[in-house]
């Protein structure tokens, strides 16, 4: 009788559980526990999906986060007024913390749930930033131009400012080195309500508000000058972000409603991936292309949080039909 291993000249490889590595992605094998042959095929952001986390304690929206999945903050926002209130998730559920000392909402944000950077927000327009050291907050030096919905990248020693609000739409970039922050170039579009995502030397915003309505508008930072590349497929402000300049999502935000779309970015192009549960504006997110947190929005304010899951390899079982 002839068997595999002798019409191909090897066997089947028999695992007692399914791979999840990136590293199986072509593999054939039986698993022995479900008694079931199966194969291995590439994975990524195209299959991913969000899924229920923990609530926050506190719903509001204008919120910005900081940190990864497993181990996030979200802070500020408004809860119907501005507020300074701090939470510290740890991939289950969210207990507060310190709160910021200026209230704030609309403001940009970046860092880790150990040290995280609010700068910039409302009401009004303020300079305000504040560093996060894993228990507390403290202020530190200004921004040079007061603003509120602006964008924040990088980490807390080392970070930008981009785009929002001064008196009217804003182009200004400013750059923070640990102590103060230094105008450096500015975005090609003037814009308020866009996203970051990245790092100091090299980012990405994109979306937002031109005064003359949302836009699609993406643009990538080298650490001195910002270049338009591939646009969003849907207009939006307000959005969610995580990743970075080579790998990013983009999700929530509002197209002149409360939207749930989610878009994967590549470092080259924006694809439509697997959409929120909730959709909502003014939320807070962080983490990776991978491996995301969205917390909170609005509108009506929103205490919500999903976590978003690519997996390496997805495993189908081999069917004779």
């Amino acid at each position: 009788m002839a068997t595999y291993k002798g019409t191909k000249g090897f066997t089947v490889q028999i695992l007692a559980s399914d791979p999840t590595s990136g590293d199986a992605a072509g593999l054939l094998f039986f698993n022995s526990t479900d008694n079931k042959f199966k194969y291995a095929r590439p994975g990524g952001t195209a299959n991913g999906t969000w899924a229920s986390g923990g609530n926050m304690n506190t719903a509001r929206y204008a919120l910005e986060g900081a940190g990864t999945q497993t181990a996030a903050l979200a802070f500020g926002g408004d809860s119907g007024s501005y507020t300074g209130i701090t939470e510290s998730y740890d991939g289950s559920s969210w207990t507060e913390v310190a709160d910021l000392n200026t209230v704030k909402g609309f403001f940009g944000a970046c860092g880790l749930q150990t040290a995280a950077l609010a700068f910039g927000g409302g009401p009004g327009t303020t300079a305000n930033t504040e560093l996060w050291n894993g228990s507390g907050w403290t202020e530190l030096n200004n921004l040079n131009t007061a603003r509120r919905q602006n964008a924040g990248l990088g980490i807390s020693t080392a970070a930008l400012s981009v785009g929002g609000y001064v008196t009217a739409v804003s182009a200004i970039n400013e750059s923070w080195d640990g102590t103060s922050w230094t105008e450096v170039g500015d975005i090609n579009t003037a814009r308020n309500g866009p996203t970051g995502i990245g790092t100091q030397t090299a980012g990405l915003i994109f979306g937002g508000d031109t005064a003359g309505g949302r836009v699609v508008l993406t643009e990538s930072w080298n650490g001195s000058s910002w270049t338009e590349v591939n646009d969003l497929n849907t207009v939006v402000q307000f959005a969610g972000g995580a990743g970075t300049q080579a790998a990013g999502l983009a999700f929530g935000g509002t197209t002149g409603s409360d939207t749930a779309k989610n878009e994967s970015w590549d470092g080259t192009s924006w694809t439509e991936v697997g959409d929120l549960a909730t959709a909502r504006r003014s939320l807070a997110g962080t983490g990776t292309s991978t491996l995301a947190l969205a917390a909170g929005g609005g509108y009506p304010l929103k205490n919500v949080t999903e976590e978003w899951s690519a997996p390496d390899v997805v495993i189908k079982t081999v069917t004779d039909s």
